[in-house]
C-alpha cells in the first residue's frame, strides 16, 4: 500500500489507473449527456409506481456499459494494488456516472438535489468469504414526508454482474413490511419469503428510500466473478441537510477535498464493513497528512 505522502498526490493515482482522469486544481469535471438525452428525456414515471408501492426501483440498460467497465478496471486494478475500492471516488469517472442520473434523481428528489457525503465502493470476493453489508437502513431519520414527498435517496450502480452467487442485493419490500404489527428493528423479524433478490447486471440502476431495510449477501465460493458496485446518497435540498454539507452534483469536490472525504468514510462505515487495523491506520495517516497541509 502506497504511503500517505504518495496518497495525497494526485499523479500517484493517475499512474495506477491511466485509463481515468482527476481534474486538477480549479477545473471542472467535463459535462457528460444525461440518461435519455438520447430517447427524448427520461421518463420517471414508468418507476414511480413501484417505489413508492415497494420503496425501491430497478431501471435496466440505463448507463453507458463502456463507462462502467472503465470504472470496473480501475477497481480491480486498486485491490491488485492492496488499495481500497473506495479510492475509485478519487477520479472524476466514478462522479460522472451519478451526474448522468440527474434526470432521475430531480424526478424523485426534485430541482434541488445535493450530494451527500456518504458514498462506498465494493468489491466482494467469493475466493475470501465476502460479502456485503449487514441489514439494515441507510437512514434511520424521516426520508419521506408522506407517500409522495422523498427527502433523501441511495442510489447502487452495479459495474459487473451482480447475482445471488456472488452477493446481490436483498430488500424486503415495504408492501410486506407494512403488513408487519411493528417495523423491522433485526433481522430476525422479517419473513424470509418476503425477500426480495435484486440480481442486476451492468447498466443498471437501482434506487431505495432511505428507510428501506436492505442488505447484501454472501458471495458463494462458486461465483465465477466478484461483485463489484457503487453507491451514492442525494437529498432533496429544500429539506434541512442530513448532514453537515452537501455537495454539489454538478461540480464534485476536487482532488483533496476529494481524498479527505473518502478516508472519513472508513471510520463512518467500520460498523457495516469489514476492514483490517491496517487500512484503518492508512486512512488516519492520510488524514493527518492532509491536516499537515491546511
Amino acid at each position: 500500500m502506497m504511503t500517505a505522502f504518495q496518497a495525497c498526490q494526485r499523479e500517484s493515482w493517475l499512474s495506477i489507473n491511466p485509463q481515468l482522469t482527476i481534474s486538477a486544481a480549479g477545473a471542472g469535471i467535463c459535462d457528460v449527456p444525461s440518461v435519455g438525452y438520447d430517447k427524448g428525456g427520461f421518463d420517471g414515471s414508468a418507476h414511480s409506481d413501484r417505489f413508492w408501492q415497494d420503496g425501491y426501483f430497478l431501471i435496466d440498460d440505463l448507463l453507458p456499459v463502456e463507462s462502467l467497465a472503465q470504472l470496473r478496471t480501475g477497481i480491480e486494478t486498486l485491490v491488485v494494488n492492496g488499495l481500497p475500492p473506495a479510492m475509485i471516488y478519487l477520479y472524476d469517472e466514478a462522479w460522472q456516472i451519478f451526474m448522468r442520473l440527474r434526470p432521475l434523481l430531480t424526478h424523485f428528489l426534485g430541482d434541488r438535489v445535493k450530494l451527500l457525503p456518504h458514498f462506498w465502493a465494493w468489491h466482494v470476493d467469493p475466493g475470501q468469504g465476502g460479502r456485503g453489508w449487514p441489514p439494515h437502513r441507510d437512514y434511520q431519520g424521516e426520508s419521506v414526508i408522506g407517500d409522495d414527498m422523498l427527502i433523501s435517496l441511495s442510489l447502487w450502480v452495479p459495474l459487473g454482474i451482480a447475482s445471488p452467487d456472488n452477493g446481490c442485493m436483498y430488500v424486503l419490500p415495504r408492501s410486506f413490511e407494512k403488513c408487519y404489527p411493528c417495523p423491522v428493528a433485526k433481522p430476525e423479524d422479517v419473513v424470509l419469503q418476503d425477500v426480495r433478490a435484486l440480481p442486476a447486471r451492468p447498466g443498471t440502476v437501482m434506487g431505495w428510500r432511505q428507510d428501506l431495510y436492505h442488505w447484501g449477501g454472501r458471495a458463494s465460493t462458486f461465483a465465477t466473478e466478484p461483485r463489484i458496485s457503487l453507491s451514492l446518497e442525494f437529498q432533496n435540498a429544500a429539506f434541512d441537510p442530513l448532514a453537515d454539507r452537501l455537495l454539489d452534483l454538478d461540480q464534485p469536490p476536487a482532488f483533496r477535498e476529494r481524498l479527505e472525504l473518502i478516508v472519513q468514510q472508513f471510520a463512518k462505515y467500520r460498523h457495516m464493513q469489514s476492514m483490517d487495523d491496517d487500512t484503518l491506520r492508512w486512512a488516519n495517516s492520510i488524514h493527518a497528512e492532509l491536516s499537515g497541509w491546511a
